[in-house]
């Protein structure tokens, strides 16, 4: 199973480039050589979601997940979690790749949100930028 959700910083999660960063992330994961059981699409108050049932080894899943996640420039704001059957997460330590980064200066994501470092501003800044340069592209 795989969990997919748009890493927007701030109260509002239904932005327009939160609805861009998940049609396209969601058309690359529709896009790959997987069997997709059944797919699940939410638009709540805590943003774009899915769920998607993939009959794939959930460490293959992880790995191709990360791979999107590290290398496409719209990836790093979504949060992609892989489920296996025993409904246990998978985590990047499990397939021995380090915690995520933040968007900005490359730290550990989780240490730059807990200290606030950068502010609001700035984060959706960054990412309309990014949002921008993918659209040109």
């Amino acid at each position: 199973m795989l969990s997919m959700t748009v890493n927007i910083p701030g109260p509002n999660k239904l932005t327009k480039d939160a609805k861009f960063i998940f049609d396209v992330m969601m058309d690359k994961i529709s896009n790959l050589d997987l069997k997709i059981l059944e797919i699940r699409k939410y638009s709540v108050a805590s943003g774009y979601e899915a769920q998607i049932a993939v009959d794939e080894d959930a460490v293959k899943l992880k790995k191709i997940v990360v791979l999107i996640e590290e290398t496409n420039i719209l990836g790093r704001f979504m949060d992609i979690d892989v489920m296996n059957c025993d409904k246990k997460q998978i985590c990047r330590k499990d397939i021995g790749m380090l915690p995520r980064k933040c968007f900005i200066c490359d730290n550990d994501a989780k240490i730059c949100a807990r200290s606030a470092k950068h502010s609001l501003e700035e984060l959706l800044s960054f990412m309309h930028k990014k949002v921008r340069q993918y659209d040109e592209n």
